[in-house]
């Protein structure tokens, strides 16, 4: 019995530091960089009735810091930010509908598979501003988004994701009366490094 006992100990002391390694691997400061696939929508009602849809594509950039909380468990915060305008539709009168100037705050809850494969979720608070092409109408729209991805170390540092993301956002009245509600799906694939 001593001897399966000491053999259990010397087992559970070498398999976890290794196990926790596996946190510890991804833990700490990173920058991101993606191209993001957007499919976005808008529907309306009033003045610019329609519902509609379009694709962009666009950079984005995030920034994220995650702590081991366990042998395989970690819990990153973080912000994205998307540039330029991703296209939402067309309004009845014409003129295109985006989604523009987007960044959110990202709370990032981790498993690490090994210590150079990560798979998380993220639930995101997610502002922007809605607008047409013409310009005469932007409004800040607010929304809450959640998505699923993985990152894979390619060396001790340098990492490469992926990630599916889904953004509902609340409906916005602008000037002229139409109410619009905006919705997106972000497919991202990009590189990074860890600090």
């Amino acid at each position: 019995m001593r001897k399966l006992f000491a053999l259990t100990a010397v087992t559970a002391a070498l398999v976890a530091p290794q196990a926790l390694a596996q946190a510890k691997s991804h833990e700490g400061f990173s920058l991101g960089a993606n191209i993001d696939f957007d499919r976005s929508s808008v529907d309306a009602t009033g003045t610019g009735a329609v519902s509609d849809s379009g694709n962009s594509t666009g950079l984005g950039l995030q920034a994220q810091y995650s702590w081991a909380l366990g042998s395989n468990f970690l819990l990153g915060l973080g912000v994205t930010a998307n540039t330029g305008n991703r296209k939402a539709g067309a309004y009845s009168n014409g003129n295109e509908a985006y989604i523009k100037d987007r960044y959110a705050i990202d709370l990032i809850p981790s498993i690490a598979v090994n210590d150079k494969v990560l798979v998380f979720a993220r639930i995101s608070s997610v502002g922007a501003n809605g607008t047409s092409s013409s310009g005469s109408s932007t409004a800040s729209i607010q929304g809450l988004g959640y998505g699923l991805g993985f990152r894979a170390m390619i060396d001790n540092k340098l990492f490469w994701q992926a990630a599916y993301d889904y953004v509902k956002f609340s409906d916005v009245t602008f000037s002229n009366g139409t109410v619009s509600s905006f919705k997106t799906n972000i497919l991202s694939v990009g590189i990074g490094y860890k600090f």
